[in-house]
């Protein structure tokens, strides 16, 4: 008679099971550094730009001076922001904001190339040092064909 031999349990070493879990929370956390570096994560300034952009698109003072540094906010007037937002506002939804600032650039000036629905522009934005807008210029915008 044929009587199955039940499996033998394998004992780890009590330093094997330890050495495993490290090894996977080693690889947990690679997989999601690498998952956020691809994940196209916008910087601290190209979230500030995007900010002010989709403000002067809606013609909003009040978000407007929310990002402005508080002496320079006199620079964003009511009629500088309405061009602007005649400017900017046929582009419709912004989508990426790229930041391009090339090597040699001045103190906390940063360049940037913002895509929209319907179009692109580039604007050049300085900061305080509290990543405050000190002063925001956009280029003519190109609409898409």
């Amino acid at each position: 008679m044929n009587v199955p031999i039940p499996p033998q349990r394998t004992i780890m070493p009590p330093n094997a099971r330890r050495n495993q879990m490290i090894v996977l929370a080693v690889i947990l956390v690679l997989f999601l550094v690498l998952v956020r570096a691809c994940s196209g994560h916008e910087n601290k300034y190209e979230h500030i730009a995007r900010e002010l952009t989709e403000a002067v698109q809606k013609n909003d003072a009040g978000e407007v001076a929310k990002l402005e540094n508080v002496e320079t906010a006199a620079e964003m007037n009511h009629q500088r922001l309405g061009a602007a937002a005649d400017a900017l506002g046929p582009l419709g939804a912004v989508r990426t904001v790229r930041d391009v600032t090339p090597a040699g650039s001045g103190p906390r000036v940063h360049q940037f190339d913002v895509t929209f629905a319907k179009g692109t522009d580039h604007e050049t934005i300085q900061f305080d040092p509290e990543d405050k807008v000190y002063h925001f210029h956009y280029d003519p915008p190109k609409l898409s064909s």
